[in-house]
């Protein structure tokens, strides 16, 4: 493939990913609870994935072992990672979500690590300690108030989904190794659809759909078709045609992308309230971004 579709893939990713954390908020507020948004999500994604069976998604041929792997891993992914994301956002801004899932790699590595029991090297460290001094700006825990506790709120779930999705990453690793990723995510993803609907099952059969907002459905569509199907699809080329530091490029690129989408949208009326990129977002970001590059060029110096 060549060198430039290869960019125009990444560029196309940076876009799909950044109009997610916008979209879904359009989401998150119009649907009447997380649970339901985060079934009807599952629920709509699987079902692409299980009709792509079989074309661009190979069959599985797991064993019995396999397959409790696929549900542990479904349940991180949706009911924990997902939710925990869809929760946040519905009381956080845009721009927040994209930075803190950023901090990925720094999760991988402290779990990787600790798992290894090995201590990693001091430039890491650094990278680690950089990053978490970015994150205590963003969420200002020196200030008071409604609004700045409302953010907060959302931002604390939000971790909890970056944390459910390093775990998610971290387990996973190996069991791709020896299956199709993209067989692994889209059997993760349709069991995680199943264990979720016990949550949100009632809920969703019985809300009122002429209640939901027209810019909730374009936000649920937009994260089953394109986040869950497309941007994985998109992923799985890119990993395999460029290597690790070139495609966190995609990652690294989402948090001033949002940012800048969040205050575009904002401007045209299409995003309500103040989207919090003052200041001390921007030098949160810059903090960040700074430890998880140093951690990446590190990993491969």
């Amino acid at each position: 493939m060549r060198r430039s579709t290869l960019y125009l893939l990444m560029a196309t990713h940076v876009f799909l990913a950044s109009g997610t954390y916008v979209f879904a908020k359009a989401a998150a507020v119009g649907f009447p609870n997380a649970e339901t948004l985060t079934l009807a999500r599952a629920l709509g994604a699987g079902l692409i994935l299980l009709l792509l069976t079989g074309w661009l998604i190979p069959r599985p041929r797991f064993g019995m072992k396999d397959w409790l792997k696929m549900l542990g891993f479904g349940i991180l992914l949706v009911p924990l990672n997902q939710y925990s994301f869809l929760r946040g956002l519905r009381h956080t801004v845009p721009s927040h979500p994209a930075l803190f899932y950023a901090l990925t790699p720094l999760g991988v590595l402290l779990l990787a690590g600790g798992l290894r029991q090995e201590m990693p090297p001091k430039r890491k460290v650094l990278g680690v300690l950089l990053a978490l001094v970015g994150v205590c700006i963003v969420l200002r825990p020196w200030e008071a108030g409604e609004t700045i506790t409302e953010l907060r709120i959302g931002d604390l779930w939000v971790l909890c989904a970056v944390l459910a999705w390093v775990v998610y990453t971290v387990l996973v690793g190996r069991t791709c190794q020896n299956h199709d990723p993209r067989v692994v995510t889209a059997w993760s993803l349709i069991l995680g659809a199943v264990a979720m609907t016990p949550l949100g099952g009632y809920s969703l059969l019985t809300m009122d759909y002429g209640s939901i907002p027209l810019a909730a459905w374009v936000g649920l569509a937009w994260m089953v078709v394109l986040t869950s199907v497309v941007m994985m699809l998109v992923w799985n080329v890119l990993l395999s045609y460029l290597g690790p530091v070139e495609v966190a490029i995609c990652t690294n690129a989402q948090p001033p992308t949002t940012a800048v989408l969040s205050a575009l949208m904002a401007a045209v009326g299409l995003l309500s309230g103040e989207q919090d990129l003052g200041l001390l977002f921007w030098l949160g970001m810059i903090t960040i971004l700074t430890g998880v590059v140093l951690v990446q060029i590190n990993d491969h110096s």
